[in-house]
C-alpha cells in the first residue's frame, strides 16, 4: 500500500523505530494559558517528541538555584535565550520557576521526556549578579585576550576543589526540584567554546596539566599568568610547538573525568545525560582540536551524543564564501558511528534560529529537505551484517516559532527519510579501525598529512558513493567494495585481514609502505613528500590514472608552525593534496563499487542507492549546484518502473531500456524507487 503526498509516494508501512526530539526554549510555549500552551505546542507540531530539551541557556539556572520552596521570577535570559524580546509567535513572557515546573509537568502528561538544556556563557551581570561574577577563577582563558565571559567547567574553585563536583550536586538538586529528566550539556560543556590552541590556557589548567603529564615545564608554562596576554601567549606557544598532541590527551582525560563525574551523579538520581559532539567535527579532529575522544565519552556511559549535523545552518554562512559543507558533516557522522557503534547518536536537524539569525525551513528549503533524507540513510554494519543506521533520530533545531503548515512540511520529509532498513546500502564501505584512529595524532602532527573524515568527505564531494562503515573486526560481513583511507596507519595484523577480504574490491589510500602488496592498479599524487598513494585490489588490472600536474607546495618549513583556525567552520591546516589525485580515486572507486552511472550531469549530482526489502533500488539523487540538475542515469538493467518517492517532480518517469532521467531541485534531493526487468 502506497500514500500519495503533493505528487511524491511513500510507503505507507511502519516506520523503522528512530527517535524525535525538539530543542525549544521558553518563548516557544504560553503562560497566559490554563495548560501553559502544552496541547497547542503539540497539536501545532502534529506529533509527541520522543524528548524536549528546554533551552534556558544560563548555566545560573542551575550554579544559583535557591530551591523550588518559594514561587520567584525567572531572570529574562531563562525565559528566552539571551534574554530576546520575541520569536514569530510572541513576546517573551516573565515566567516563574513553579510555572515551569508546571510545563515540566504538562509535557510528562504526553509522554514526553523534558531535558534541561544550558548553555555556558554569560551575559555579564545583564538582569542579575551571576554566579561568575564572584568565581572569576572559572573564566576561560584566551592565548590571545585573556579571558572571556564563558565558564570552563573543568577548573578548580579557589577552595581547591573541582567545579564538576559542585556543579553535579547543584544539577541533580535542579533536575530533581523542577523534575526534569535529565541534563542535556549544550554548547561549552564538552568542548570549551573555543579550541584547544586558544582555550584555556588560565594557571589552574597548567598546574592539572603538569601534575597529568608528570614531567617538569619550563618556568615560561608555568608562571603566574592570571590573564596577562603576553604571559598566556608564551605559555600556549611553547605548549603549542613542544606538548601539542599531550596538550589535546590531558583534555581528552579531563573531559572523561567530567562527564564521569555528571554521569554517575545523575544516574545516581535516575536522571539522565546527554551531550553535544564537539562542534560538528569528527573523531580525530575532536580529540585533535578541541580535547573530545567519543570513545571515552561513551565509556563514561552518557546517555547519548547530540551529533552537531550543520550543514543546512551554514549553508547561508558568509564565513565559508558558498562552500557546501553537506559531504563534510555527513561523513563525520559516519565516521562517528563507526567509532561509537553502540552509542545513541541523535543528529541536530537544523530548522531555524531566531538569536542566531538562520532559517533553514523558510530560507533554502531544498537544502534542508536534501540534509534531512542524506543524515536517516548512512549506516553502520554491525558484527552479525545487518545494518544500523548512523542516527538513531533527530533533534529539531529550534522548535520554536514553527506554523502548522512547516511542521508538516517536515513530517512529510521525515515520513520518507525514516522508511524501513534497507537490505543493503550500495556503494563502498568504510573500513574503521580504532587503532588506526589512535596513530592520526602522531600522524597529523608531525606531517600535517589528511585524516581519514578529510579523505572520504573529499572522495564524496567529488562524486564517490560512500554510505556505509564496518568495523576492521567485522569487515568479513560487509558487501561489494571496500574502502580503506590512511591505510598506512593499521596494524598488520588488520590489514591483513582486510586484504583476506572476498566480498568485493578493495581500494587502499595512504602512503605506500613495504607492507602494502602490489594492487592491481595504483597511482600516486604529484605532492610529495609523504605523497598520497591509491591501490586497487580483487579487479582485473587497468591502466592507472594520468594525474595533472599542479602548482608546487610552498615549503611548510616546521610544519606545526602552521597556524590553526578559531572557527569550527574553518579547516584545520593540512599538506597538499591534488584536485586531480582525489577524482582519480573518486572515479576509481566508484567504478568498482557500483553499476549505477551518471552519463549525463555527472558533476552536478551525487547519488545515493539502497537495496530495499522487495528487490527495489531507492535511489536518492542529490544535487549540487545552485540551479536545477536534469541527470541522466543508467542502471545497466532493463528498467520496468520508476517512481518518484519525494515531493518533486510530480510526473511520471518514463525509462529508456536501462536509462532514465528526471530534475532536482537546485542543492537539492529526488528520490525514486527503480525495479529493473
Amino acid at each position: 500500500m502506497l500514500l500519495w503526498i503533493f505528487g511524491g509516494v511513500v510507503d505507507a508501512a511502519p516506520l523503522r523505530a528512530h527517535e524525535r526530539w525538539i530543542w525549544t526554549e521558553l518563548i516557544g510555549f504560553d503562560n497566559q494559558q490554563p495548560d501553559l500552551g502544552v496541547a497547542q505546542y503539540l497539536d501545532t507540531a502534529g506529533f509527541v517528541p520522543t524528548a524536549a530539551c528546554l533551552l534556558i541557556g544560563s548555566p545560573d539556572f542551575v550554579l544559583s538555584h535557591p530551591g523550588i520552596e518559594t514561587e520567584r521570577e525567572l531572570a529574562p535570559e531563562y525565559c528566552s535565550r539571551d534574554g530576546h524580546e520575541f520569536n514569530q509567535e510572541r513576546k517573551r513572557q516573565v515566567w516563574t520557576n513553579h510555572q515551569l515546573r508546571s510545563l515540566v509537568r504538562g509535557l510528562h502528561g504526553r509522554g514526553v521526556q523534558v531535558y534541561l538544556s544550558l548553555f555556558a556563557t554569560y551575559t555579564r551581570d545583564k538582569s542579575h549578579r551571576e554566579w561568575i561574577s564572584d568565581h572569576r577563577e572559572v573564566l576561560h582563558v584566551r592565548k590571545s585576550s585573556g579571558f572571556a565571559w564563558a565558564l570552563n567547567c573543568l577548573s578548580r574553585l579557589n577552595d581547591g576543589s573541582y567545579f564538576e563536583d559542585f556543579f553535579a550536586r547543584q544539577m541533580v538538586k535542579t533536575l530533581r526540584d523542577f523534575e526534569f529528566d535529565g541534563w542535556h550539556g549544550a554548547d561549552g560543556w564538552g568542548p570549551l567554546s573555543g579550541p584547544l590552541h586558544e582555550v584555556s590556557f588560565s594557571d589552574d589548567m597548567i598546574d592539572q596539566f603538569s601534575s597529568a603529564l608528570g614531567a617538569r615545564l619550563p618556568e615560561v608554562v608555568t608562571r603566574r599568568c592570571v590573564f596577562d596576554v603576553a604571559k598566556l601567549t608564551a605559555r600556549a606557544d611553547w605548549i603549542l610547538k613542544h606538548r601539542r598532541a599531550e596538550w589535546s590527551e590531558f583534555y581528552a582525560g579531563r573531559w572523561a573525568r567530567f562527564w564521569k563525574t555528571m554521569v554517575t551523579a545523575l544516574h545516581g538520581a535516575e536522571k539522565k545525560a546527554v551531550v553535544n559532539s564537539a562542534w560538528g567535527r569528527a573523531p580525530f579532529e575532536s580529540l585533535y582540536r578541541y580535547g573530545i575522544d567519543y570513545q571515552r565519552i561513551a565509556a563514561t556511559g552518557v546517555d547519548g551524543i547530540i551529533v552537531e549535523t550543520v550543514a543546512a545552518g551554514l549553508a547561508m554562512d558568509p564565513r565559508l564564501a558558498n562552500e557546501d559543507r553537506h559531504d563534510d558533516f555527513l561523513s563525520m557522522l559516519l565516521l562517528l558511528r563507526a567509532c561509537v557503534p553502540d552509542t545513541r547518536l541523535i543528529f541536530l536537524h537544523n530548522v531555524h534560529d531566531v538569536v542566531e539569525q538562520w532559517d533553514a525551513i523558510r530560507h533554502i528549503p531544498t537544502v534542508l529537505e536534501r540534509e534531512i533524507y542524506s543524515l536517516a540513510n548512512v549506516f553502520h554494519t554491525k558484527p552479525d551484517g545487518t545494518l544500523r543506521p548512523s542516527a538513531d533520530g533527530f533533534l529539531a533545531c529550534l522548535g520554536d516559532g514553527l506554523k502548522r503548515d512547516e511542521w508538516r512540511w517536515l513530517e512529510e520529509r521525515w515520513a520518507l527519510a525514516f522508511s524501513p532498513l534497507p537490505q543493503r546500502a550500495l556503494g563502498a564501505t568504510v573500513v574503521w579501525s580504532d587503532a588506526a584512529f589512535r596513530a592520526q595524532m602522531a600522524d597529523y602532527t608531525k606531517t600535517r598529512a589528511w585524516d581519514t573524515h578529510r579523505l572520504l568527505a573529499h572522495l564524496m564531494a567529488a562524486g564517490a558513493t560512500v554510505q556505509s562503515t564496518v568495523d576492521v573486526s567485522a569487515v568479513g560481513k560487509a558487501r561489494g567494495a571496500l574502502l580503506v583511507p590512511n591505510a598506512h596507519l593499521l596494524p598488520a595484523d588488520e590489514l591483513a585481514a582486510v586484504m583476506e577480504y572476498r566480498g568485493g574490491p578493495i581500494m587502499l589510500i595512504g602512503r605506500k609502505t613495504g607492507m602494502l602488496p602490489k594492487a592491481n592498479v595504483e597511482f600516486c599524487d604529484v605532492h610529495s613528500p609523504d605523497v598520497l598513494w591509491c591501490g586497487v585490489y580483487g579487479t582485473k588490472p587497468a591502466s592507472p590514472p594520468k594525474i595533472a600536474q599542479d602548482d608546487a607546495e610552498p615549503s611548510p618549513g616546521d610544519v606545526m608552525s602552521l597556524a590553526d583556525p578559531r572557527g569550527y567552520w574553518d579547516h584545520l591546516p593540512y599538506r597538499k593534496v591534488s584536485t586531480g589525485f582525489i577524482k582519480a580515486c573518486a572515479q576509481a572507486l566508484q567504478s568498482i563499487s557500483t553499476t549505477i552511472t551518471v552519463d549525463s550531469g555527472g558533476d552536478s549530482v551525487a547519488l545515493m542507492p539502497v537495496q530495499v526489502s522487495d528487490g527495489r533500488i531507492r535511489l536518492a539523487i542529490k544535487n549540487r549546484t545552485a540551479s536545477y540538475a536534469r541527470p541522466q542515469i543508467d542502471m545497466h538493467q532493463p528498467i520496468q518502473s520508476v517512481e518518484v518517492r519525494s515531493s518533486f517532480p510530480s510526473v511520471a518517469i518514463r525509462p529508456d531500456d536501462s536509462k532514465f532521467s528526471l530534475r532536482v531541485p537546485g542543492r537539492g534531493i529526488t528520490v525514486v524507487d527503480v525495479v529493473t526487468k
